[in-house]
């Protein structure tokens, strides 16, 4: 996977985080977030 293509994602789920109304659905985006973000960095550092 391009690493252009993890920011897109984190990117896209901060977005639909943002704009859902849901609890559970912001969570569910904030961790999806934070697993790619996590996932970028090891790629990006390692």
């Amino acid at each position: 996977m391009k690493t252009s293509y993890l920011f897109g994602a984190i990117l896209a789920c901060s977005v639909i985080g943002a704009v859902l109304g849901n609890r559970s659905a912001k969570t569910l985006a904030l961790i999806a977030s934070g697993a790619l973000s996590i996932y970028g960095l090891a790629r990006v550092l390692g």
